[in-house]
Parts: structure tokens; C-alpha cells; sequence
């Protein structure tokens, strides 16, 4: 069985380890990763395999190809993100910012109602809401936003970028992944603007009961 590690948003440092998986000290017969190999500068992704994977394609040839594969700056811009990445010390910087940021979101998780947990590492971390913190109800579901749904997680964004903070929602979660540059204040304002935002789902959670 080939273990296949998907690194394409927990790569580059995003962790506080260059990948993910070396927090468990785990070695993937395949990893694939994009995004921060440029810092999304440009567009590129990348599959690396272990040297048994390789090698079956030796005699194994496997012809495909892409429109934009290789292409030199892509590949430039990777090169010059890397070296930034070392230059700065910005992987073992996530690692040092990680608990810090996860102790001021778990506080939200102590004031707010409306959310049912918290969890991450380095600067990769996730808010849940829920309308029943007891029974870990979530606002809302996959199904819901596949059918078009209004979702409560976009009125919390919406009133976040109100207070200046610019977060991800998905489905009933708050993806929160600043830059790896992002300063100890900088992260604090964030999280000031999170805990007005959240006042509007616990507002729901208040409705609802």
C-alpha cells in the first residue's frame, strides 16, 4: 500500500515544519504540494515520490504532460521562495507563533457560544461553530451549502471583514492560515476582529434557544 501524503495547503512551513507529515516524523511514498512552493506568487504544483516509486517507472513508462509543465519562472519564483523561507527562519517562526495563536482562539472558544472547537498547529488552524455547543450541532452541513443554502459561516466572514479581517469560511468552519510573516500584534488585531464576528452567530445560538 503506497501512503500518499496530500500537502498542498499544509506545506511550506504552514505548520511550523516544512511538511506536516515530519511532525510525526512519517516519510510518504508520494507527497504532492503547490501553493506555498511560491509563496503563490505564480501557479505551480509539485509531486515528489520515493526512490522505489521512481524507479518503477523505468520500465514502467508512464506518457503524460502538462501545458505549463516546468515552466522557468514558476520554477524561478519556487527557487527564490525558498530561499526566502530560509533567509527569514519563517518554519521555525510558525512553530514559535503556533501555540500562541491557538491560545487566543481557544479563548474564543471560552467567550463564544458559538463555537464548538478549536484546533490546529503552527499558523494552520480552524474554528468550528455550532448552534449546540452540548451536542456539537453544526449551523450548517455539506448538503446544505450544495443546495445553495445561506450559510451562518459567511455572515461571520462578512462581519469580520467589517472589523478588518480578511478569513476563509467553509461549510461551518473558520479557516484561520495568516502569512508566515504576519507579526505577534498583527495576529492579536485578528483575533480582536474574529471575537466581534463571532457575536453574530452567537447571536444565533441566543435565537435559536
Amino acid at each position: 500500500m503506497l501512503l500518499i501524503a496530500d500537502e498542498v495547503m499544509t506545506g511550506w512551513g504552514r505548520t511550523g515544519e516544512w511538511f506536516a507529515v515530519n511532525h510525526w516524523g512519517i516519510v510518504p511514498d508520494i507527497l504532492t504540494t503547490a501553493k506555498g512552493v511560491t509563496a503563490a506568487y505564480l501557479p505551480l504544483g509539485v509531486t515528489a515520490v520515493s526512490t522505489e516509486v521512481a524507479a518503477h517507472f523505468d520500465d514502467h513508462v508512464l506518457p503524460h504532460g502538462h501545458t505549463y509543465e516546468g515552466h522557468p519562472v514558476s520554477l524561478a519564483a519556487a527557487v527564490a521562495a525558498i530561499r526566502e523561507y530560509r533567509a527569514n527562519d519563517l518554519i521555525s517562526r510558525a512553530r514559535r507563533l503556533g501555540p500562541r495563536l491557538g491560545e487566543q482562539l481557544r479563548q474564543l472558544q471560552v467567550t463564544h457560544p458559538s463555537v464548538g472547537d478549536v484546533r490546529g498547529i503552527g499558523l494552520f488552524w480552524a474554528i468550528e461553530l455550532t448552534k449546540d455547543r452540548g451536542r456539537r450541532l453544526p449551523f450548517n452541513t455539506r448538503k446544505e451549502k450544495a443546495a445553495g443554502q445561506p450559510l451562518v459561516v459567511n455572515v461571520v466572514v462578512a462581519e469580520a471583514l467589517r472589523h478588518g479581517v480578511s478569513v476563509v469560511g467553509w461549510i461551518n468552519h473558520l479557516i484561520i492560515a495568516p502569512p508566515l510573516i504576519v507579526t505577534e500584534a498583527e495576529l492579536a488585531e485578528g483575533v480582536a476582529g474574529l471575537d466581534e464576528a463571532l457575536k453574530v452567530s452567537d447571536d444565533l445560538v441566543t435565537a435559536r434557544d
